[in-house]
């Protein structure tokens, strides 16, 4: 009997461990059961005049519209990669029935609109990296990317190598450099190298593939245009080419002529559209050519609470239920202000600020700038955003 102790007693432990331990690990079971996903993505870390002339200068050299429709698309980076893959695989369609098929697709409208530049869909999708942190650049610093843009012009149009060609036209209105096509229903997309147009001061983007050009266009230094690309029948639809343009005063794509906000759940501090602009154009540093006045912008534009559209006073509030009611269909759009008083360009040029005065090898622009509603890149209309009522919503 004497001999069983031992071995009564060792089981008995044995089952009070195995007790303990399970109390013991009770508690971890329990928060393994209400375990928090991976922590969320680091802020935002806004950009730097050198930083944002890097990413814009594969683009910023486009027609206006084109570039508006890029700087929204690349919010939606996947999908640009599926409206990319689905026109690989219907490339053989003709155009009126590629238009009609991408009219019925659940993308965003800009990305629905590149759906007429293949090479530039194609570009955005195989550079994935680049086109995602631009897309993040926009998101949260719109008025320093419109104002990046339009340092790259002007550095490019001081050196000569931006000028008005039979493909498209160049010229300063309210002291932005303005490119749209010469002919309003046939758009050249042009090729360039980024990396070297400007010359060594610009790094390539890394991991950036520079796609070649198509046949016959031979690049050197400066700028190549290959067959022009007929709009004509994805005009029809609302989120045509000419839907489009940046308000390179206020720092927001304009989509039928009202402000157009992204939604995309794939950026940085999705909710917050413009809340990082720096005005890093407003000063002079690295990045920033000599003699550019940048447009001046709030550092909180597109929130609700700043009270004031595109940063300026007297506009319709970027955040007020009734000035997204307006743009709802159906609704009343609010009325406009008088074009004279809307525009900088309506005041006589001796009243302006000389930051809005053309370069010296400004063109004069045209006596009236085409409508954006009839298919045309609606450039004069920028400079007056709060003249067209408030934000489109994405949906």
């Amino acid at each position: 009997m004497n001999s069983t102790n031992p071995i009564s007693i060792y089981q008995v432990t044995r089952q009070l461990l195995a007790i303990l331990l399970s109390v013991l690990l009770l508690p971890l079971a329990q928060l393994d059961l209400y375990a928090q996903g991976p922590p969320p993505p680091p802020p935002y870390a806004p950009l730097e005049a050198v930083q944002l002339d890097q990413l814009v200068s594969p683009i910023a050299l486009y027609p206006d519209s084109l570039v508006a429709q890029i700087l929204t698309a690349s919010t939606y980076p996947d999908q640009v990669g599926q409206a990319n893959n689905w026109l690989h695989q219907n490339a053989g369609l003709p155009p009126d029935q590629l238009a009609g098929m991408a009219d019925t697709m659940p993308w965003d409208p800009s990305v629905k609109a590149l759906t007429a530049f293949p090479s530039v869909l194609d570009n955005l999708a195989r550079n994935y990296g680049w086109a995602s942190q631009l897309g993040n650049a926009y998101y949260n610093q719109p008025a320093d990317v419109m104002n990046a843009v339009q340092a790259t012009r002007f550095q490019a149009q001081q050196a000569g190598i931006l000028a008005s060609t039979p493909q498209q036209r160049v010229y300063v209105d309210a002291g932005s450099v303005v490119i749209v096509p010469v002919n309003p229903g046939l758009v050249y997309v042009p090729y360039y190298n980024p990396w070297r147009i400007w010359g060594p001061t610009f790094v390539a983007y890394p991991g950036y593939a520079l796609l070649l050009p198509p046949r016959g266009v031979v690049l050197g230094l400066g700028i190549g245009f290959a067959v022009g690309i007929s709009i004509g029948l994805f005009g029809r639809f609302g989120w045509g080419f000419g839907a489009w343009a940046p308000n390179w005063h206020g720092g927001v794509v304009l989509y039928n002529h009202g402000a157009y906000y992204s939604r995309s759940v794939t950026v940085y501090n999705h909710g917050h559209f413009g809340g990082y602009n720096r005005g890093v154009f407003e000063r002079e540093g690295r990045g920033v050519p000599g003699g550019f006045h940048a447009s001046v912008a709030r550092a909180d534009f597109g929130r609700p609470e700043a009270g004031r559209a595109f940063g300026r006073p007297g506009g319709v509030a970027a955040g007020r239920p009734e000035a997204r009611a307006a743009e709802r269909p159906g609704a009343a759009r609010p009325e406009a202000r008088p074009a004279a008083a809307a525009r900088p360009e309506a005041r006589p040029a001796a009243a302006r600020p000389a930051e809005r005065q053309a370069p010296a090898r400004a063109e004069a622009p045209r006596a009236a700038a085409p409508r954006a509603n009839e298919g045309h890149a609606p450039a004069a209309r920028s400079a007056a955003p709060a003249a067209h009522g408030g934000e489109k919503e994405k949906r």
